[in-house]
């Protein structure tokens, strides 16, 4: 039997945040054993610079398996740490403009080694004014 891969840098406690419109509530889900980065992106232009935020999410299995101890989708939040409850009806509020931390999903990519689930990567990006850029790139 092939030894488990390992995710000695997976140590955070991170918030994971899933919005229902059906039934108009959000789910909340705190996950131990993450890896939560996140970082400022500064990009030199023709007409200046550009300020954004990116962050990248790893939950290894070890942390639980995704559509079974959690969801996370595109157009859902993460934040570090123990995050409060969130409503449905504050739920257009909880941006990162408004709650300093609060990470929006954009991707959601589930990586397999040998034919098995390892991990489930997530991340995104925005400028100021929350809104995502097209590629990290640019």
């Amino acid at each position: 039997m092939a030894e488990a891969l390992r995710y000695p840098l997976c140590t955070q406690t991170v918030t994971l945040y899933h919005p229902d419109e059906a039934a108009g509530t959000v789910t909340r889900r705190v996950v131990t054993g993450a890896f939560l980065d996140r970082r400022t992106r500064l990009t030199h232009t023709e007409t200046g610079q550009q300020q954004s935020q990116d962050f990248v999410l790893i939950l290894p299995a070890a942390a639980g398996l995704p559509g079974q101890d959690y969801t996370l989708e595109p157009g859902d939040r993460v934040l570090e740490g123990e995050g409060p409850a969130v409503s449905w009806e504050t739920w257009p509020a909880f941006v990162p403009a408004v709650n300093p931390g609060v990470c929006c999903v954009q991707y959601v990519d589930h990586k397999e080694a040998r034919g098995r689930f390892c991990h489930l990567e997530a991340g995104g990006w925005w400028n100021r004014s929350g809104s995502g850029a097209r590629s990290l790139t640019n």
